[in-house]
């Protein structure tokens, strides 16, 4: 059976692997295009489109007795809920000429991210933190910095990044709130096996999204 400390050990790893991905190997080499933005752009936009929706469908579905969780996955579905509007403005503002990204499909990756989090938020709701507390932490530690070095590299201004910005600034005080509300909330050693796995599943695909960006 799972515990904490392989939990938090999971998180780690995932959110140490996240930063070899294709898109942030471009920055770090400096060869970046514009297309390479507004792919990623793209390739988050359901992922942010349906992330409120996944945190209320688990608090929805959380037992009586996890009262905190409850709270924090409805208040947090309300604080995320227009954060996809930042990803078109920030292809309107940076010449994207394409389609509408609510009028395109999923990629495949962004497709099996998506699955999981509204599988995790029907089966396993209390998993649903767990998944947030891997892409909030990836969103403290490199959002601001590759979002500087993009907008640097781009020509861009911050108000051309708003959703990386957004989110740099932000995930660090969600990433302290998710583990306070999972220390508050009382685990059990199957609970962990799920915690666990939905940590591992959401920063491998997570990773795999950006990867596939191109």
């Amino acid at each position: 059976m799972a515990t904490q400390q392989d939990f938090e050990r999971i998180v780690e790893e995932k959110v140490d692997r996240f930063s070899d991905n294709r898109i942030f190997r471009l920055v770090d080499s400096g060869c970046i295009k514009m297309h390479d933005y507004h792919s990623t752009l793209l390739m988050i936009f359901h992922q942010t489109y349906e992330s409120a929706s996944a945190f209320s469908l688990a608090a929805a579905n959380c037992d009586p007795r996890h009262v905190v969780a409850k709270s924090y996955l409805m208040a947090h579905a309300e604080e995320e809920k227009d954060h996809w509007q930042w990803v078109i403005s920030d292809l309107r503002t940076t010449g994207y000429q394409g389609k509408d990204p609510r009028e395109l499909y999923p990629s495949p990756e962004c497709q099996a991210y998506v699955a999981l989090n509204f599988y995790v938020a029907m089966r396993y709701p209390l998993a649903r933190l767990a998944i947030a507390i891997v892409l909030e932490t990836i969103g403290a530690r490199y959002g601001k910095t590759y979002a500087t070095r993009v907008c640097e590299l781009l020509s861009l201004r911050a108000e051309q990044a708003k959703f990386f910005f957004g989110h740099g600034d932000t995930d660090v005080g969600h990433a302290a709130d998710l583990l306070r509300v999972i220390s508050e909330t009382n685990l059990g050693e199957k609970d962990w096996d799920m915690m666990c796995h939905a940590a591992s599943t959401a920063g491998t695909f997570y990773t795999a999204m950006y990867n596939a960006a191109e």
